[in-house]
């Protein structure tokens, strides 16, 4: 029988112990982890418990285990150097498809960043430690190494929050990260480092926007268009641009054609690509071969809004340090490289879809063989 107190219930078992129950703050009934041998040890079980309830310092079971998971988190993390992480963190970029290149790069750098925070744990690193050794280093080296070398500290400590292993990153200089002044401040063609930026400041379910209007050449009502079946990521890789969705005013998005017959296009994926693509695909995509592969959050049937993808890539540009810079802009970055590894005129005009083609049939009919050996070499010159 059950005996009645002030608070909580103490009720005697079949086994002769007992067994101490109470009400939470969350509303639930709640049992004492273990019975008690004797009626008093449950008294002082409860009365524990009554006074962290008063002194608001009650967990539940599920909060006290993530307590002690977030403690054990907390010691490893402390022991975690910067050495261990960047190794973590380099094998993860080759795990999703980083090209070779640019994981080599990467791995120069960090051994260079290893001479100076190597042995300390990242959870002391602070941003007091960053900028005396960016200060050092711009005095020693000048801004042509030190900003390579800081936006690698910045990217491998940033993905360290990202996995919960700091709880914010101390790379904080000021303008640590922005690019020299251009000649022409509305030039249309972004390096690749430059997209890259772009992309990486893009919200995760829209960074392969970026990475599609630059490298595919496709226009923003082309991507918002796009679903799962679009892609054939296996074989000779490539996305098929059927359509394109445009919003109109009182009655939404509605799909209609691309912008022109020569639209209508199959554009050959640099390899460098697919991984990232097939990463979203599983990731953020809607489900079945027509689900919406840019969809609204929280309602997969419907596309991203173009306001949506404009406020997220007006505030990556600026992150990125080209703030002039247009989404549109992106097709002239991919074709501009597409061009430098050979591309003739037609051939130009065929991946980036362009209706005028008259003037390119003078010269030569583009094929989809010659485009997927051209999307090959550029893969030399893509970051992702």
């Amino acid at each position: 029988m059950a005996g009645k107190r002030g608070f909580g219930t103490i009720r005697k078992l079949e086994s002769g112990r007992y067994q101490a129950r109470y009400r939470a703050p969350d509303g639930q009934r709640h049992n004492a982890p273990i019975t008690f041998e004797r009626k008093r040890q449950a008294e002082q079980w409860l009365a524990t418990v009554q006074a962290s309830i008063a002194t608001g310092t009650w967990q539940s079971e599920e909060e006290q285990k993530q307590e002690r998971v977030s403690r054990l988190e907390a010691e490893q993390a402390a022991a975690l150097t910067f050495t261990d992480w960047s190794e973590r963190w380099l094998a993860s970029l080759e795990s999703i498809g980083r090209a070779e290149k640019t994981i080599q790069t990467y791995t120069y750098r960090v051994r260079q960043l290893r001479e100076v925070f190597g042995s300390t744990p990242i959870v002391l690193i602070t941003p007091g430690d960053v900028q005396d050794w960016y200060n050092q280093s711009m005095k020693e080296r000048g801004q042509g190494v030190t900003r390579p070398l800081y936006m690698t500290l910045s990217s491998c400590l940033g993905a360290a929050v990202k996995a919960g292993k700091l709880a914010s990153s101390p790379c904080r200089v000021q303008g640590g990260q922005q690019h020299k002044p251009v000649a022409d401040p509305q030039r249309q063609v972004a390096t690749p480092a430059e997209v890259l930026a772009c992309a990486d400041a893009m919200p995760p379910n829209l960074r392969l926007t970026v990475l599609l209007a630059a490298w595919c050449a496709l226009r923003e009502g082309e991507i918002i268009g796009l679903r799962r079946k679009d892609f054939t990521l296996t074989g000779s890789p490539v996305v098929r641009v059927e359509r394109q969705i445009q919003y109109l005013a009182g009655r939404g998005p509605v799909v209609v054609p691309p912008k022109s017959e020569t639209g209508r296009r199959t554009i050959s994926i640099p390899a460098s690509l697919v991984p990232v693509i097939q990463a979203h695909l599983d990731e953020w995509a809607a489900v079945g071969a027509g689900g919406l592969v840019f969809h609204r959050e929280g309602d997969m049937s419907m596309p991203v809004h173009p306001n949506t993808l404009r406020a997220a890539w007006n505030r990556a540009r600026e992150k990125a340090g080209i703030p002039w810079f247009k989404f549109h802009d992106l097709r002239h970055t991919g074709l501009t490289v597409y061009a430098q590894q050979g591309a003739t005129l037609a051939e130009l005009l065929y991946r980036g879809g362009h209706s005028d083609v008259e003037v390119a049939l003078r010269y030569q009919h583009a094929t989809v063989e010659r485009d997927r050996a051209l999307t090959g070499l550029m893969d030399t010159h893509i970051i992702v």
